[in-house]
């Protein structure tokens, strides 16, 4: 399975995700999206804060390089290729069968399936039961195990995008558009509810839509191999961290009590995805998760075309999404089937050609790839590796793990590096090429031959952090000719904690407090090619003699300075009362959090932006308030005697905010980062310029 043509919608910062325009939160893991806030400020602010198309980050496509995987065989069989995308369960990757040369797609597990063994043979039970569904409206289950530590599943590769970019491409879909498309979706129900399977997770995100060579839009459910068995009640409907297992937008109130999970709980999330499609939003919005959940279970739905007047369902469409949107089960369509029953009926009555939705034989023939491997092929793979001799195999198999035993010592005698010297070691332009190196780290390189003209040269490093410390100090002297970022990927992780993007050529980094857990970690440094500005990303530049200087060791963090990571609860640096935090936002999206103690009775935070020399005018410092009277309002933070018309946004040299009265369950905090200057110079930038100057938080107390 994969995802192509252009995307109009918003990323989630933790998992991904790439989640609707309307939505306040990220439909996998409940992850606040990052531009949600924009919706609530006047039109004019919003242009400001996020323009209306920014092109793509160059180095989102560098990341790949540090993914251990790419290039692996799992399971000896499936040769991982290229990221697809990730989710709340786990990373999906396009893989080629290297036995039979056809491409499919592996999705790997994480999170509690892979630590806990009883979770996974429950799991491992469950896809057994997904792997039968056949049905041509079904993403196929081939193969799925644990191997080399990792618990995977072999799916078909499907060519197409998901629902919820097709509609937030389209704003809305037509009902005889949307009707094909859930017709479908109840075909691959109906098989996996005769079979004891509910879906309990059905939302656009898991309905592949592909374009058949007839034109026709076929729908394919995804993640069946991680729903739940009606009749296993082994499973708890909450997560070991407290989550509940489903997304809030499409959830049947009685999977929200924590009720038995039956086909009916699919039924209503079918009804909110047809109530999704023709309306271009969901029936329930509120600002958090549980505030939908909530209404999921107390409100009506206000009916489509109500809530769309222009729409002009018919009364019978209507009628038919609020019954599967009806609070009691029993009020719903008893089955998928009969869901589909009425849906067909409504399609009848328009003239629409449905035969084709229901003729399994050419619907599986519509979208046929031969690049994309198929069940039979990798089931006769199996039964033909089955017939062979085991005792042969391993015959051939000790021989040849003897034979690269003897070329692997005489590979390693002949060229192994040389002691290390302070400087890097070509070639180290990926993951797997780098060498672990002692602690503290000291090294000097370049970024000279880049690797072709779109990805510039790339230095990986190891390094073992010491138990014992947890607390580090990370310098990087630069070159003056480009911009760099230096990302620190932790233990066993795809994915770095942490991105230091310097935004210009000869600027600096120096992050006096970072905490870091021990273990071995990987140090990348890489050009930065960020799109500042609307002209789009830098060129890839090279530099073959000026070197940087890259340290990283152990330090001790003072109170009256910041402490990294600090963006989020309960990461925010607490500030004593009558003392300042000296801090800086040095990297690009840099975001700091700056909390009162629990033990305040009443407090008051000032704030005072780069007091020695005015910051880049192109960059502004944004102060937004969580707790009191201004909670979630941003205010811009100016240089005292900068040139800013008159505004109830902007305020000169120094910001004080209102009195506020702590809650030690929630103490206030103020939110510190960069944002594009309004009042900057033509034409403004897309992402603000850091920079290395201080800020300082002084907390006042009464």
């Amino acid at each position: 399975m994969t995802l192509g043509g252009p995307s109009l919608v918003s990323p989630c910062r933790r998992c991904g995700t790439q989640n609707p325009n309307f939505a306040k939160f990220c439909a996998n893991c409940g992850h606040a999206v990052v531009n949600a806030r924009l919706s609530t400020l006047p039109p004019t602010e919003r242009a400001v804060a996020k323009p209306a198309s920014v092109p793509p980050s160059a180095n989102a496509r560098e990341l790949h390089l540090a993914d251990p995987l790419i290039g692996r065989l799992i399971a000896e069989r499936y040769r991982v290729l290229e990221l697809i995308g990730r989710g709340g369960m786990g990373v999906v990757y396009k893989a080629e069968h290297a036995r039979i040369g056809k491409v499919l797609a592996l999705k790997l597990l994480t999170g509690e399936l892979t630590r806990d063994h009883g979770q996974l043979a429950r799991f491992k039970r469950e896809a057994e039961m997904s792997s039968r569904l056949s049905h041509p409206n079904t993403v196929q289950v081939f193969d799925f195990g644990e191997a080399d530590g990792l618990a995977y599943l072999a799916m078909e590769y499907v060519r197409g995008r998901d629902l919820g970019v097709v509609v937030s491409e389209a704003g809305r879909l037509t009902a005889d558009r949307t009707a094909k498309l859930v017709v479908q979706v109840c075909s691959s129900l109906s098989e996996a509810h005769d079979k004891g399977i509910v879906h309990r997770d059905l939302k656009p995100e898991n309905i592949m839509v592909v374009a058949s060579q007839a034109g026709e839009d076929i729908a394919k459910v995804l993640d069946f191999g991680l729903a739940k068995l009606r009749e296993s009640s082994e499973l708890s409907d909450v997560t070991s961290g407290g989550a509940i297992v489903g997304t809030p937008y499409y959830m049947a109130p009685e999977q929200i009590r924590g009720e038995a999970v039956t086909p009916a709980c699919d039924v209503y999330a079918l009804g909110a995805v047809l109530y999704s499609c023709l309306t271009g939003t969901v029936p329930f919005d509120a600002a958090t998760p549980m505030g939908v959940l909530t209404r999921h279970l107390i409100e009506e739905p206000v009916p489509p075309n109500v809530r769309v007047p222009e729409l002009s369902l018919s009364r019978n469409f209507e009628r038919l999404i609020l019954t599967a949107l009806s609070k009691n089960p029993t009020d719903r369509f008893p089955t998928a089937a009969a869901l589909q029953d009425a849906l067909l009926d409504e399609l009848r009555g328009t003239g629409g050609s449905v035969e084709l939705l229901l003729d399994s034989s050419q619907l599986r023939g519509l979208t046929e790839d031969e690049q994309a491997a198929t069940r039979d092929e990798v089931e006769r793979y199996e039964r033909k590796l089955r017939r062979r001799s085991y005792f042969t195999w391993g015959l051939a198999g000790l021989a040849l793990l003897l034979a690269v035993a003897g070329v692997v010592r005489t590979y390693v005698t002949l060229f192994s590096p040389p002691p290390f010297q302070g400087v890097e070691l070509e070639p180290n332009n990926a993951a797997s090429e780098a060498r672990l190196l002692p602690f503290p780290l000291v090294v000097r390189g370049h970024l000279g031959q880049r690797i072709d003209p779109q990805r510039s040269d790339r230095d990986f490093f190891k390094i073992t952090l010491p138990p014992g410390s947890d607390t580090f100090h990370l310098v990087f002297a630069p070159v003056p000719n480009l911009a760099a970022c230096i990302s620190l990927y932790p233990p066993d992780a795809q994915e770095p904690s942490g991105r230091y993007c310097t935004g210009a050529p000869d600027v600096g980094l120096d992050v006096n407090a970072l905490k870091l857990a021990p273990g071995t970690w990987l140090v990348a440094v890489m050009q930065d090619r960020e799109t500042y500005f609307e002209s789009g990303p830098p060129p890839v530049y090279e530099n073959v003699s000026d070197e940087y200087r890259l340290r990283l060791e152990s330090s001790t963090p003072t109170p009256e300075r910041e402490t990294e990571p600090n963006d989020a609860p309960p990461l925010g640096n607490v500030v004593t009362v009558g003392e300042t935090l000296h801090g800086r936002l040095a990297w690009a999206r840099d975001v700091d959090l700056v909390c009162a103690p629990k033990s305040a009775a009443r407090v008051r935070f000032s704030v005072e932006d780069s007091p020695d020399h005015p910051r880049s005018r192109y960059s502004v410092l944004e102060v937004t308030s969580h707790g009191g009277a201004n909670n979630g309002i941003p205010v811009r933070v100016h240089h005292a005697g900068a040139s800013v018309p008159a505004s109830a946004r902007d305020v000169m040299g120094n910001w004080r905010g209102p009195w506020i009265m702590v809650d030690p369950q929630a103490p206030p905090c103020v939110e510190l980062t960069l944002t594009p200057n309004p009042w900057g110079p033509v034409p403004p930038a897309v992402i603000a310029i850091p920079g290395n100057e201080e800020y300082l938080v002084r907390l006042e107390g009464a």
